[in-house]
């Protein structure tokens, strides 16, 4: 009796014969689970004057420099 490939007697997912190429994994750009609005690149705002800082900056160094002149002034020992 001849060996034969889809007669075997084991279970195979695949007919017999070599089940082919398998498509390259191509991720998609989206997350499903996500809303695609979500993940749209926005362009940064626009602002008028790019050479000034942002006023939170201006706030940020003001309060560091407002600490450190009471640190010094109140410190021990000085």
């Amino acid at each position: 009796m001849a060996s034969d490939d889809s007669t075997d007697g084991g279970s195979s997912d695949y007919p017999a014969g070599d089940p082919g190429d398998v498509p390259p994994y191509q991720p998609s750009t989206h997350d499903l689970a996500v809303e695609s609005v979500w993940l749209r690149h926005r362009p940064p705002p626009l602002r008028r004057h790019p050479a000034l800082p942002r006023a939170s900056t201006i706030m940020l160094m003001a309060a560091f420099v407002a600490v450190l002149l009471l640190y010094l002034m109140l410190r021990p020992g000085g």
